[in-house]
């Protein structure tokens, strides 16, 4: 180390000792000691990394509690509000307060990758209670579905919820008149094909088509805020994405008729 370099390393820890201020230090200009600089350089990554560690980490601790707290305390007052309604004799608050409770608990608690359409069936039953809260008889939800071993087959969570969503927000909310969504499950040898559909006010045949194609991949001139675009979009790309291209949603629709999408996905079986 050249005279030069020592006299400044001395002169850079006599500051460090009375300023305590490690920043001032390592950002001196150091280019005349090209190994102190490198030396010091590293110091610093190093310094900065564990500092950017232990942040993410209490960051993450931070979200598991409030991931714990935020569903308990969610569950717990909607359960008094329950119970309240109940002693009151409100049997409609009860039972809507009660759907909504269960729909946030499937949809935030329950991590499991594949769900049994029952369970999707039950989440989306529960969707439909709490809008019924706002819509009172002017929706109504029906099932077709000829063979009930299909309540057993498996599906990714939270794909049929949106779809219903859809019909109801999109397809039935600016209908006058009594509106009906309904659910229809098939099947082939290895294929699930589940339609829902409403009776709404349908879409043009050009917005039908730019969904079709983009669900397709074909993302071209497609304006995502249109209607359904963004849920829908979600569905398919996953559906996709885990059982690959020969697999998705698929929408057909006539303006003043109504609106159908169907989702086509492998038959998976419930496991043994």
């Amino acid at each position: 180390m050249s005279l030069l370099s020592g006299w400044k390393l001395w002169h850079a820890l006599r500051r460090y000792q009375s300023e305590k201020n490690l920043e001032a230090v390592l950002h001196m200009d150091w280019s005349k000691s090209p190994l102190l600089k490198v030396f010091l350089g590293d110091i610093e990554e190093r310094l900065h990394g564990e500092e950017i560690t232990r942040l993410r980490q209490k960051q993450a601790e931070y979200l598991a509690l409030q991931n714990q707290i935020n569903p308990h305390f969610l569950y717990n007052a909607l359960e008094a509000i329950r119970a309240d309604a109940l002693l009151v004799d409100c049997e409609e608050i009860a039972e809507t307060t009660e759907a909504l409770a269960t729909f946030f608990r499937y949809t935030i608690s329950n991590v499991q990758e594949y769900v049994t359409f029952s369970d999707e069936l039950d989440n989306a039953e529960n969707y439909f209670i709490i809008q019924r809260c706002r819509f009172g008889d002017k929706l109504s939800l029906e099932l077709e579905m000829e063979n009930e071993e299909l309540l057993e087959a498996r599906m990714p969570k939270l794909i049929l919820q949106p779809l219903v969503e859809n019909a109801v927000l999109h397809g039935l909310e600016g209908k006058i008149e009594h509106g009906t969504v309904r659910i229809i499950v098939e099947n082939s040898e290895r294929t699930l094909f589940l339609r829902v559909r409403d009776d709404g006010i349908g879409m043009p045949e050009e917005q039908v088509e730019r969904l079709n194609a983009q669900f397709a991949g074909d993302d071209t001139g497609t304006n995502m805020q249109q209607r359904g675009g963004i849920a829908l979009r979600n569905v398919n790309s996953r559906i996709r994405l885990m059982f690959g291209e020969n697999y998705g949603l698929r929408i057909f629709s006539a303006v003043g008729i109504g609106t159908e999408c169907c989702i086509t996905l492998p038959l998976l079986p419930q496991e043994d």
